[in-house]
């Protein structure tokens, strides 16, 4: 993460022809002072993210959770219909199974229901025209005229064709019950029969979604893991919603790093920068911050340590060799001095109070120091242009040479080296 502030090697005489030759001499035998432009700088370390990416993620399923199975290696490279990630299907197979049975079993429910009552209407039919024969008996009987025979049983015979006539009518209206009812019991069937298709429809739509096809052609790249500080492997467990992975756009890639909270301040939206990915240390890239969190948070969950999130757009990009993930340098310029007096550190002793400068000809002199990079200091006094200095002995050279973290200023340089000696 960025803990330290700096330039590259010959970042302080940027924009100046002398910056080659100041680089050399300052790690020669002598060291001149010059006048040049120091360019102060912020370090900072991230990795390239995509601004626009397409999400694959966990797809509704029966069960909340589910788990990977298999997927393509990360940072692989796919095509659009291809295989890229697979869930375990085996439970929502074996309820797919289940539920094909359960469904026969519905339809040969709806058979029997369907035949049975076939049959009782049948019956009832048969018995409806058994009513009908008996009351065309009985009417035939009654119909003899009431002089003919006597009144009793005239009276006896109208009783017959009535008792017929509600025989009749009560046979009719238990068919039409029984034809209801048979409609209510086979509509119900029917619905539990549909209600099993959709649950199976359900059911082999989550076997089909189990796999994920690439939507276009891309980058594969995995996401981390829910609660552990790492990406999400072949076994782990998923829940619905959860993005797997994504495809990103490589031509919206930026630099999400992290600024140290004891840098607070020393680095704002707007600022120029230059990116160098790890991978190809050779090739610089232009680019700016677009974007610093106004609150620090921990890097991880057991981490004292708290990081301001910078995001750093890219001026320029090659979309051929940058992937997301890439671990990349950015120098944040924070400030410049502009045709100033620099003495290189390797001849300073910045711990003396005040500072000195080791002479060429021997012996120190005393020394105003203003802004410092890695390599250059600002001399505000005591020194002429030209002069020339020697490189401090080794043990004296503690805060003026190489292994020093750039940028950190005369102050905290000497408190550093004072730290150091106070150690040995």
């Amino acid at each position: 993460m960025a803990l330290a502030t700096g330039s590259c090697a010959g970042a302080g005489a940027a924009e100046t022809g002398a910056a080659v030759p100041a680089a050399a001499s300052a790690r020669g035998s002598e060291l001149n002072v010059r006048r040049g432009d120091l360019e102060t700088t912020q370090l900072l370390t991230g990795e390239l993210r995509a601004e626009r990416a397409i999400d694959m993620v966990v797809p509704k399923m029966p069960s909340w959770q589910v788990q990977l199975r298999w997927m393509v290696d990360d940072g692989s490279e796919v095509h659009a219909g291809e295989p890229v990630i697979e869930f375990d299907s085996s439970q929502f197979t074996s309820d797919l199974e289940e539920k094909r049975l359960a469904l026969r079993g519905k339809e040969n429910e709806l058979e029997r229901l369907t035949a049975q009552g076939e049959v009782t209407v049948m019956e009832k039919r048969f018995a409806i025209e058994q009513k009908e024969t008996e009351l065309a008996k009985a009417a035939n009987r009654a119909d003899v005229p009431p002089d003919l025979m006597p009144q009793r049983e005239y009276q006896e015979l109208q009783l017959a064709r009535r008792t017929a006539e509600l025989e009749l009518a009560k046979a009719k209206a238990d068919l039409e019950a029984t034809l209801e009812g048979q409609r209510a019991d086979l509509a119900i069937q029917r619905l539990e029969i549909e209600a099993a298709r959709r649950e199976i429809a359900q059911a082999e739509q989550a076997v089909d979604s189990t796999t994920l096809e690439a939507p276009e052609d891309g980058i594969f790249v995995v996401q981390d893991h829910m609660w552990e500080p790492r990406k999400l492997q072949i076994g782990d467990t998923v829940f619905r919603g959860h993005v797997v992975a994504r495809l990103p756009d490589l031509a919206s890639m930026q630099v999400e790093a992290a600024l140290s909270d004891v840098d607070d301040g020393r680095v704002q939206a707007g600022m120029a920068a230059r990116c160098v990915l790890d991978a190809y240390p050779q090739r610089t890239f232009a680019c700016h911050v677009a974007n610093v969190s106004p609150v620090a948070q921990e890097s991880n969950r057991n981490s004292l340590l708290r990081f301001f999130k910078v995001d750093v757009a890219l001026d320029e990009d090659d979309p051929q060799i940058m992937r997301p993930g890439m671990s990349v340098r950015a120098e944040v310029v924070t400030g410049a001095e502009r045709g100033v007096l620099l003495a290189p550190r390797a001849a300073l002793d910045e711990a003396a109070e005040p500072p000195r400068a080791r002479l060429a000809g021997g012996g120190l002199v005393e020394v105003a120091l203003g802004p410092c990079n890695a390599h250059e200091c600002v001399v505000t006094g005591g020194l002429d242009d030209g002069v020339r200095l020697a490189r401090l002995p080794a043990g004296a050279a503690t805060a003026a040479g190489e292994g020093f973290d750039a940028g950190i200023g005369a102050t905290t340089a000497a408190a550093a080296l004072t730290g150091a000696e106070a150690g040995s």
